[in-house]
């Protein structure tokens, strides 16, 4: 097996020349077997090894065993050693974790600090082909895109909340039954974690239930299997991904905290380009692709089809803003931003008239104009044209999302509705609601921007009209020249 594990190594560049490599040793077999492997295969080299042991404090006296098993191991190896402790359930309760994703956070904390203190490049875990198909299982199970099918790298740099940690994986092709033959042999001792066998725990469950039965009921070779196939979707998860970033680079204007793109653009790209595109966007914005699962991506994707100024909440505090023909994605922007406002879509914005207003966000103008009424004239017929009786507005003009108070005249008798009682004869989904750009005359309500052709009655053109504003919503990347009035 050293054999075995040193290819591994070689072949995936793990280890070079005058590496300091802090090794996570909880004292159970598979990190034991990776520390005396390590120690084994590169003995009096220029390689330098340490270690670092969790203590979790859920396990009390067993893990107390734990720690001074690890202990002694690292002085007979000769190895330094520095150990840490937690409170795992205290932790999981006060950040509305769970346990397991607890204790992955403060363990990669850890191996921050103690690379910083002892100047390590790198950080060896013990993760091996059972993890491997685990992690398969589990990202199947909850809805992972690709990806998340491909297994565990070998070698990824990992972001925690403290810093940047490069980490390696030296036993990937190692199974768990190899590394208990290999300690077995060579009578070397482990501790046994008891919570490995309780299913409190989602990878006890995959471990213990789904791959223990199928293991034992459907084929005795499935580790190897999942392993393989893994591996043949990376293979082919590689080749994609190349021809996303080619089309990414091509389609995503970008900058330090957005990126953009044409819907239409990318409505041209096959499906399988459109959903690595926005995983990419997804995983360069959050600095991270964990929790970032296909059904985050479809979400952005129906973005497409919604209204101007819909906004969609992702992980990692991102939106998803529709612009006119564009999706934007950022991270949440805090008040003093102008994309949202209370929730709302746009700050109120003043609209010119005569003249443009631009809404940047959304990639629009509104662009006015005022002439005087001639009889016969053939008012437009325009979703995004529409013509006001200019002297019965009585305020500023603004571009706004809805409020209370709002409402909208309903008939010529000067008949009013509520906006809210409105939007409710229109079928306008509750949640679409705060997205719409309203022009809105104080709480009186003109026109529900891009909404069909229905404008207030308030405000209609008659034949006592005088003066006439016309408004029109044009696309900001469109030439004035290039338009048909």
């Amino acid at each position: 097996m050293l054999i075995k594990a040193s290819n591994y190594i070689k072949s995936h560049i793990l280890i070079e020349k005058g590496d300091r490599i802090l090794v996570g040793v909880s004292g159970g077999a598979d990190s034991v077997c990776l520390l005396h492997i390590l120690s084994t295969l590169y003995q009096d080299t220029d390689v330098d090894f340490f270690a670092v042991h969790v203590h979790h404090g859920i396990r009390k006296e067993e893990a107390d065993r734990d720690e001074a098993f690890v202990r002694e191991l690292c002085y007979s190896l000769k190895i330094q050693y520095r150990s840490y402790h937690y409170d795992v359930k205290s932790i999981a309760s006060r950040e509305g974790i769970s346990e397991e994703e607890a204790g992955r956070k403060v363990r990669y904390e850890s191996f921050v600090d103690a690379s910083n203190a002892y100047r390590c490049n790198k950080v060896a875990v013990a993760h091996n082909k059972n993890d491997n198909a685990e992690t398969f299982i589990f990202n199947l199970f909850r809805g992972s895109a690709v990806k998340g099918l491909t297994g565990m790298d070998s070698i990824i740099t990992m972001k925690t909340d403290v810093g940047k940690i490069k980490v390696i994986r030296p036993l990937l092709a190692i199974t768990r039954e190899e590394i208990e033959a290999y300690l077995e042999e060579r009578n070397l001792p482990y501790q046994n974690d008891s919570t490995n066998f309780s299913d409190v725990y989602t990878r006890n469950k995959i471990r213990n239930q789904v791959l223990g039965y199928a293991k034992s009921q459907i084929n005795s070779n499935v580790i190897e299997h999942i392993n393989n196939a893994a591996g043949h979707l990376r293979e082919t998860l590689d080749f994609v991904e190349k021809c996303i970033n080619e089309r990414y680079e091509a389609l995503v204007s970008k900058d330090d905290i957005s990126c953009e793109y044409s819907i239409h653009e990318l409505e041209y790209e096959d499906i399988v380009i459109r959903r690595g595109i926005i995983r990419r966007i997804l995983g360069d914005l959050a600095g991270s692709l964990k929790d970032i699962e296909a059904k985050h991506v479809e979400t952005v994707l129906s973005l497409a089809k919604k209204r101007v100024g819909k906004i969609v909440y992702l992980p990692y505090g991102m939106i998803a803003i529709k612009k006119y023909d564009r999706i934007r994605l950022c991270l949440e922007p805090n008040g003093n931003e102008q994309i949202l406002h209370n929730n709302e879509p746009v700050i109120p914005i003043d609209i010119m008239a005569p003249g443009r207003t631009h809404i940047e966000q959304y990639g629009i103008y509104i662009e006015t104009d005022v002439f005087e009424y001639k009889k016969n004239l053939q008012i437009p017929k325009n979703s995004c044209m529409k013509w006001f009786d200019y002297d019965k507005i009585e305020n500023t003009l603004k571009l706004r999302a809805r409020k209370s108070g709002d409402y909208f005249h309903i008939n010529n008798q000067g008949g009013r509705k509520k906006l809210k009682d409105y939007f409710i004869d229109l079928k306008i989904p509750k949640e679409e609601r705060d997205d719409l750009l309203l022009v809105a005359d104080g709480s009186h309500i003109l026109w529900i921007v891009g909404y069909g052709n229905r404008i207030s009655e308030g405000y209609k053109i008659s034949d006592n009209t005088k003066r006439i504003l016309s408004m029109l919503l044009i696309n900001a990347k469109e030439k004035r020249d290039d338009r048909k009035d």
